[in-house]
């Protein structure tokens, strides 16, 4: 073992001595990543405009006891269209047609769409068209609602996917949700302490008559209208505090392009080996007393750290640009470093497997070249690596996909890249063995 370790630790400390092959695989990506933000998303925002937020919208719920809980977040972001019937339920209070005078301002602050596919609303908020999205689960109705035959109100949750590169818009929209889902539970707790002194008092059969009253459901029906909710936005100007509309860019393209030159290290590093045999390095490593397994594994290994190393030093390295960006430090990737890691070393086994299996296949080391740059950038092409994004059914064959989709969940908060780090790692460990299988028979020392 520490035989591998040596032949792997000599191949990392040359590959990172050798100034040129750095700043191909740091600088490259770095500066591309760095100047497409800077052109398209531009050094800072200005004042931040609180306006617009663009946010979608996502209603799973079926409802239930004839009520939809789900709606009330669909109607205080998008209101029915007036005299439609629908704006206020059976709500009777003349302070209604006021209060959705005044709801106007929620609406010059939110541009919210009303979708059907929770992913699809998550993708948006990955590739930066809406802020974030609003998911309302199938049975939060069901869970949270009071009626005949069930007097107790379940745990639910609304789930808000917000984009970590404007943090002050999905605050914002993270807190309108916090309201609207606390004027529902205000609401049914107040409807299950009443239903449960009915039931104490009077029986549980007096509930029924209840439920049944109109004037009583015109008045309940108010406590859960939009038109009549305390949610209320006070705008303030706040000088000098700015947004660098530049930093959502910068992790789109940054982790894409740190995957693309990521393939290009693990290809290089393999076809490395090819370079040493014809210097006479390969031949001399092997007369020593070196089972040739031994040789090849550590060669491998190396090329898995080269790759494991550049990943961790250009997500280092874009994490102090975008601090500069936003002139004041800030976390790009996420803080569960623990899942950031395990991406990383996913990553590098696959372009690592990568590298084996195109130096396996080849038969020279020019032709393994070709076929790589080839199969490289047909990757970047379909992982969306040079700006845009071809349909997922497609982008799905592709290591950057995958890599990159990974990060870019965990820029945006959330641990939702299981599948990410099967794939990668299964795609990595198959292509790596019938590399290393292919290259062990085909080398001829």
């Amino acid at each position: 073992m520490r035989k591998i370790w040596t032949i792997a630790w000599k191949d990392v400390s040359t590959t990172f001595r050798d100034r040129n092959l750095v700043l191909v695989m740091l600088a490259a990506p770095l500066a591309v990543a760095t100047v497409i933000a800077l052109a398209f998303g531009g050094i800072s925002g200005g004042d931040i405009p609180i306006k617009d937020i663009p946010v979608a919208i996502v209603n799973l719920d079926k409802g239930a006891n004839s009520q939809n809980l789900g709606d009330i977040y669909v109607n205080t972001f998008i209101p029915p269209a007036s005299g439609s019937g629908n704006a206020n339920g059976t709500c009777k209070l003349a302070s209604v047609s006021a209060a959705n005078t005044n709801n106007g301002s929620l609406q010059s602050l939110v541009k919210a769409t009303k979708l059907d596919d929770p992913a699809v609303a998550k993708v948006g908020v990955d590739d930066g068209t809406y802020m974030a999205a609003v998911i309302i689960p199938q049975d939060f109705t069901q869970k949270v609602s009071i009626g005949v035959g069930k007097l107790t109100v379940e745990p639910s949750s609304v789930e808000v996917y917000v984009n970590q590169g404007r943090e002050i818009q999905a605050g914002i929209i993270r807190s309108i949700v916090e309201g609207i889902t606390n004027q529902i539970a205000t609401g049914n707790i107040t409807l299950q302490s009443l239903f449960a002194s009915i039931s104490n008092k009077f029986g549980i059969a007096q509930i029924v008559g209840v439920v049944t009253n109109q004037s009583f459901v015109d008045n309940v029906a108010c406590a859960f209208t939009p038109g009549v909710s305390k949610l209320t936005i006070d705008q303030q100007s706040v000088q000098g505090q700015k947004a660098s509309g530049a930093i959502p860019l910068l992790i789109l393209f940054g982790s894409a392009q740190a995957m693309f030159f990521t393939l290009f290290t693990g290809q290089g590093g393999v076809n490395g080996i090819f370079e040493e045999r014809k210097q006479g390095t390969l031949q001399r490593l092997v007369v020593t007393p070196t089972p040739r397994i031994y040789i090849l594994i550590g060669k491998m290994l190396g090329v898995l750290v080269n790759c494991t190393l550049q990943l961790v030093f250009l997500f280092i390295a874009l994490t102090i640009v975008g601090s500069v960006l936003n002139k004041g430090f800030v976390v790009i990737w996420g803080t569960n470093y623990l899942l950031i890691g395990l991406v990383i070393i996913a990553a590098a086994l696959a372009a690592t497997g990568l590298g084996a299996l195109l130096a396996g296949v080849a038969k020279t080391p020019e032709q393994g070249q070709i076929y790589g740059s080839l199969i490289n950038v047909a990757m970047a092409v379909l992982g969306g690596a040079f700006g845009f994004q071809l349909p997922e059914v497609v982008s799905r064959f592709s290591l950057l996909y995958w890599g990159s989709g990974a990060f870019q969940k965990l820029a945006n908060g959330s641990n939702d890249v299981g599948l990410n780090l099967v794939v990668l790692t299964a795609m990595g460990v198959v292509m790596f063995v019938i590399g290393f299988w292919l290259f062990n028979k085909r080398l001829d020392i």
